[in-house]
């Protein structure tokens, strides 16, 4: 599980729709592993919103810093679609 606070820059140069590259931090954790995992997260990539349709497409990559059960550090991708109702 993970939650992140993410800030948008929209960029303004885009014919059609809406991009922003967006950043931020978040919380992440992981209970799969024998040990549980408790990580800060940073996420950074781009969000393309698709012009009247309540869809859009993103990217991004984020680089974990693991608290528990020891420090050190991860990663995670995504390449993704969302709906919004």
């Amino acid at each position: 599980m993970h939650g992140d606070f993410l800030l948008h820059n929209w960029l303004d140069d885009v014919e059609e729709g809406e991009l922003a590259f967006y950043y931020g931090f978040g919380a992440r954790l992981a209970l799969a592993d024998p040990d549980a995992r408790l990580g800060i997260r940073v996420p950074v990539g781009l969000n393309y919103i698709i012009p009247e349709v309540p869809l859009d497409l993103f990217i991004e990559a984020v680089p974990i810093f693991n608290l528990t059960p020891s420090t050190d550090f991860d990663g995670n991708g995504a390449l993704g679609v969302r709906y919004y109702f």
